[in-house]
């Protein structure tokens, strides 16, 4: 099933204190079924790393890597309900032009920093 990319007509960039300025998100939003069938891979993958991991060096320090790192993937899997073909928006106090790579999985509203004045805005719908 081919998914076409949807726009978000009213996307802003916030920032507390600063006017909210316009931004061009174009996203797709994933069904339930597919981030539950993901997020459940993810959890197998979790779950398989950490026994072999274990059953391979017997040490739960090492293991801990593995247990770590996949359930942080089991958590951004969950979170992610947008997959994001492109974006443009600017920061609002500097108006240093933000990034969210094309092909990112994220939820909204979702927090943009700007590396030049260093505050952080969220991206909203």
């Amino acid at each position: 099933m081919e998914r076409s990319a949807s726009l978000v007509p009213t996307a802003r960039v916030v920032l507390g204190g600063h006017p909210s300025l316009a931004a061009h998100l174009e996203a797709t939003l994933y069904p339930a079924w597919a981030r539950v069938v993901r997020t459940l891979a993810f959890v197998a993958f979790w779950i398989g790393s950490t026994v072999f991991t274990m059953v391979l060096t017997f040490d739960p320090f090492v293991s801990a890597l593995p247990f770590f790192l996949s359930g942080s993937l089991v958590y951004r899997s969950w979170k992610g309900k947008y997959r994001v073909a492109a974006f443009q928006g600017a920061c609002p106090r500097c108006a240093t032009e933000l990034q969210v790579k094309p092909g990112s999985r994220i939820s909204l509203p979702h927090p943009l920093v700007c590396y030049q004045c260093h505050r952080e805005s969220e991206l909203v719908a």
